[in-house]
C-alpha cells in the first residue's frame, strides 16, 4: 500500500480548530484499529514529524521508547502550522504536537486558564504544563498568533511533565527556523 500524503496546507487553512478537530478524532479513538502499515515508524531517527520532533525528548513525554511508533503528520518543510501524532500499534496516539495559528491571540490564554484549573499545573502567562491521570499537556507560546501544544497521553509524572514542556519549547524553536 503507498505511504499516504498529506496537501500543504496554509496556516488559514489549518488553524487552530481545524488541528484541534483532527487532535480530537485521533486522542478519542477514532483512529483505533491497526495503523495503515504504509505510515513509517520513528525507527532510530534523531528527529521525526519533517524534523519538528526530537525522538528522545517525545521518548521523556510517552515514558517509553518511540522507536516502534507511526507516524502520521501534516507538518511540511515550509510551513509553520501542523499536527504529528505518533501512534501505536493499535491506532491509538501516544502523543500529539500541534503548531497552531491563533491569529486573535487569545486562544493560548484560553488553554492557559483552563490548564491552570489541574492539579499539577506550572506555568506563566506563556508556557504551561500540567498532568492528570494518564494524559500531560505542555503549551509554549512562539509569537502572538502561534503557540505549540503537546499531549502526552501514557502518563503524568513529573519527569513526563518536565518532558512536555521541553519538547514543546523544543518544537516552537524548529518552527520559528521555518517561519
Amino acid at each position: 500500500m503507498p505511504r499516504p500524503t498529506f496537501p500543504a496546507l496554509s496556516a488559514a487553512q489549518m488553524s487552530g480548530r481545524a488541528v484541534a478537530c483532527v487532535a480530537a478524532l485521533v486522542l478519542a479513538g477514532c483512529a483505533q484499529g491497526t495503523p495503515d502499515p504504509g505510515l513509517p515508524t520513528v525507527g532510530a531517527a534523531a528527529s521525526t514529524c519533517a524534523d519538528r520532533v526530537d525522538t528522545a525528548k517525545a521518548q521523556v513525554v510517552v515514558g517509553h521508547s518511540v522507536a516502534a511508533l507511526r507516524e502520521l503528520t501534516t507538518f511540511t518543510p515550509t510551513e509553520p502550522v501542523g499536527e504529528c501524532a505518533l501512534l501505536d500499534d493499535g491506532g491509538g496516539a501516544d502523543l500529539s504536537v500541534q503548531v497552531i495559528h491563533d491569529p486573535q491571540g487569545m486562544a493560548l490564554a484560553a488553554e492557559l486558564k483552563k490548564l491552570g484549573e489541574q492539579s499539577g499545573y506550572s506555568g506563566d502567562d506563556h508556557s504551561g504544563v500540567s498532568g492528570d491521570g494518564r494524559t500531560t499537556t505542555g503549551l509554549w507560546a512562539m509569537d502572538a498568533t502561534h503557540y505549540v501544544r503537546v499531549l502526552g497521553l501514557e502518563g503524568a509524572s513529573q519527569e513526563q511533565r518536565d518532558g512536555a514542556l521541553a519538547l514543546a519549547e523544543d518544537v516552537a524553536k524548529r518552527t520559528a527556523a521555518i517561519r
